[in-house]
C-alpha cells in the first residue's frame, strides 16, 4: 500500500515536505557533530572508540540489542514502523528480524536519502510522512510494532502522538518507546531550565520551541520493560546502560 506513493531518491514521500523543525534540528545535529558520513551512520550503533559519542553509542547499542531480541523472540511475521528513524540506522538493525516488514518514517528528508544511500534492503523502506496527517493515516495502519527511539521529546502533545500510534496498531500489536527521557512532575521546571540553557549555549536558542518534557505520570498506562537505577540518570559519560526507561503499549481494543 505505502509503495503506490512516489519516491524521490528512493524515499517515499506521503505528505508534502515541511521544513520548519527539519532545518533547524539538522542544523543544531551539525552543531554537536552528530551529522554523520555515510561511512559511519553504515557501522551503527557501533563506532570507534575515538568518537565524540562513543560512551552514548555504547549505551544505545545495548538498548537497540534489548528490544531487538525481544521482538525476535516472538518468532512472527511482523510489520514494524519505527518513528524518527533519522539516518536509518535503528531501521536497519530491525531489517535483520526474520520475516520482518519495516518502515522507517521521518519528516527530515535529507537524514531519510543518507539512510537510503546507506540501506539497501528488499524489507526495509524509507518515509517521509507528518504522522498526523490525514494522508499517512489512511496510508499506514496494521503495524504489529512501532517503534519511537530516541525521539518522543520533538513531539509537544505526549497523548496526541500516542494515540495516533495505536490507532494504527494490529490487535495486541505493541508501541514501544525507549531511550527518551521521561520526568517526575517535580523535575520538570528544572529539565526545562537546563535545554534553554544548552540550546542557547549552543547558538540555537529556538531550537527549545521543539524540545518537550513529558512526564512519567503520562505513560502510566505502559508496561515498564526496563528501568534505570536511579544513579544512571543524572549521567549518562561513564554508565554501564541506558539512562532512559524502556515503555511498552499493547493494544487490547477494537480498530475501526
Amino acid at each position: 500500500m505505502l509503495l503506490s506513493f512516489k519516491s524521490h531518491k528512493g524515499v517515499y514521500y506521503i505528505t508534502q515536505r515541511e521544513n520548519s523543525f527539519s532545518n533547524i534540528y539538522i542544523d543544531v545535529r551539525k552543531k554537536e557533530e552528530r551529522f554523520y558520513s555515510d561511512a559511519i551512520v553504515k557501522r551503527l550503533p557501533y563506532v570507534p572508540k575515538t568518537h565524540r559519542y562513543y560512551q552514548e553509542w555504547k549505551l544505545r547499542q545495548k538498548s537497540a540489542k534489548r528490544l531487538i531480541e525481544y521482538i525476535t523472540a516472538k518468532n512472527a511475521p511482523l510489520k514494524i514502523l519505527d518513528i524518527g528513524c533519522g539516518n536509518g540506522w535503528f531501521s536497519h538493525q530491525l531489517s535483520g528480524i526474520p520475516d520482518s516488514e519495516i518502515f522507517g518514517l521521518d519528516i527530515n528528508d535529507m537524514e531519510l536519502e543518507q539512510a537510503v544511500r546507506v540501506f539497501s534492503k528488499p524489507n526495509l523502506k524509507f518515509i517521509y510522512a507528518d504522522i498526523f496527517s490525514s494522508e499517512a493515516l489512511i496510508a499506514s495502519k496494521g503495524f504489529d510494532i512501532i517503534t519511537v527511539n530516541s525521539c518522543i521529546q520533538y513531539f509537544s502533545d505526549l497523548s496526541k502522538i500516542v494515540d495516533t500510534l495505536t490507532q494504527k496498531l494490529t490487535m495486541n500489536g505493541e508501541l514501544h518507546i525507549f531511550d527518551s527521557p521521561f520526568y517526575d512532575a517535580s523535575d520538570i521546571d528544572k529539565a526545562k531550565e537546563r535545554t534553554k540553557a544548552y540550546y542557547e549555549e549552543l547558538g540555537f536558542p529556538k531550537m527549545t520551541e521543539h524540545y518537550f518534557h513529558h512526564r512519567k505520570e503520562d505513560i502510566k498506562e505502559f508496561k515498564i520493560l526496563y528501568k534505570p537505577k536511579r544513579k544512571a540518570i543524572s549521567r549518562i559519560l561513564g554508565k554501564t546502560d541506558s539512562p532512559f526507561m524502556w515503555v511498552k503499549y499493547t493494544n487490547k481494543g477494537n480498530l475501526e
